[in-house]
């Protein structure tokens, strides 16, 4: 009975409680600008400013040239070949034996390559990630799947000694340097950490017998080609030489 008539008051008092309506509703627009900043601390603003003027110095350096302004893109572009063909060449003068092919992708890049002058704060712009190069020993069936996955998504960068005919998002024709792909061959890989872990649709690299990842970045390896080009007195260029050809496309 006692629980009958405490919930019987709990409902007349809640029944009492008043109703609030909002009866009227204003705003206004403040600008967020400069005034609310918080005022700089003396000692710290003279530490950051000179860190900035060390790395600027650094940043700006000029390191080389480009005959032509670089884009990057599927199914080629210049500047996904410029990158693919600086990685085989790193793998040629690292490997017994040399590489057999370079593979990278093309979000890789985050900027494009100017034309003219290079700065090393060029370069961190287009590779800023702390991709390692990393050398893969791969059956030709698993490379196989690697070029079929490069079919699927429209091409991506690829050494130049690598002929691909993508046909419906297909592989229609694959050679390397002039030969098909033999299945059970071991092909020698350069490419990116990131991609060997089986991201951006390349899991058939997993299956790799053997990984090695260099530690170097590609960044360094972009870096001290484009110095090494200023050098011999050469200014670094690409070319879209039809390693990748769509002949359809749905």
């Amino acid at each position: 009975m006692n629980t009958i008539w405490i919930a019987l008051a709990a409902m007349i008092l809640l029944s009492c409680k008043p109703q609030y309506r909002i009866a009227e509703m204003s705003g206004t627009i403040t600008e967020m600008n400069s005034s609310f900043d918080t005022p700089q601390h003396a000692a710290m603003h003279s530490l950051v400013l000179s860190y900035k003027s060390e790395l600027d110095e650094k940043m700006n350096e000029v390191i080389g040239t480009s005959e032509q302004a670089m884009m990057y893109g599927r199914p080629e572009s210049l500047l996904t070949n410029f990158t693919a063909d600086v990685m085989k060449a790193y793998g040629d003068e690292q490997l017994e034996g040399g590489a057999d092919v370079a593979m990278m992708n093309v979000h890789g890049h985050r900027a494009s390559m100017p034309k003219g002058e290079i700065t090393v704060g060029n370069l961190y712009e287009i590779y800023s990630f702390d991709n390692a190069i990393t050398f893969l020993e791969i059956k030709g069936s698993d490379l196989m799947q690697l070029f079929n996955a490069y079919a699927r998504i429209g091409g991506a960068g690829i050494s130049s000694n690598v002929r691909l005919i993508i046909d419906n998002r297909n592989v229609k024709e694959i050679t390397l340097d002039g030969e098909p792909i033999d299945p059970a061959h071991l092909y020698r890989v350069v490419t990116l950490d990131y991609l060997a872990e089986g991201n951006d649709n390349m899991t058939a690299m997993r299956n790799a017998l053997t990984q090695h990842n260099t530690g170097v970045t590609l960044r360094d390896v972009m870096i001290d080609h484009v110095k090494e080009e200023s050098r011999r007195g050469n200014a670094i260029r690409s070319a879209l030489d039809g390693r990748i050809t769509i002949t359809n496309q749905e």
